[in-house]
């Protein structure tokens, strides 16, 4: 189910359990529609953690030092919250495809 679209990224939930539980990530579309359905990479999660909290973060340029390339956005109350912080950050995702 997708839960918000703005025609570049978009926010899909899992049909992994109901809306209150299920995980769900932020995609950006690849292509120009020239036929290619469903062209998207993956630049960001949120997902209910251990603690019953909601953490999110996003893809974004490797740091050398760390070797990570996901950017934590924190950790919160409700899964709403996760996904309002996740579509906040949208554009400062790492995407190798152009849309």
């Amino acid at each position: 189910m997708i839960l918000l679209d703005d025609g570049a990224f978009f926010i899909k939930r899992s049909i992994n359990g109901d809306a209150a539980s299920a995980s769900g990530h932020l995609l950006h579309r690849c292509g120009s529609g020239d036929g290619v359905l469903d062209a998207y990479e993956c630049v960001g999660t949120y997902e209910r953690e251990a603690s019953g909290a909601w953490g999110a973060s996003v893809k974004v340029p490797c740091d050398v030092a760390t070797g990570s390339c996901t950017r934590r956005l924190g950790t919160f109350k409700t899964n709403h919250d996760a996904i309002t912080a996740l579509w906040k950050a949208r554009r400062d995702t790492r995407f190798t495809c152009q849309h």
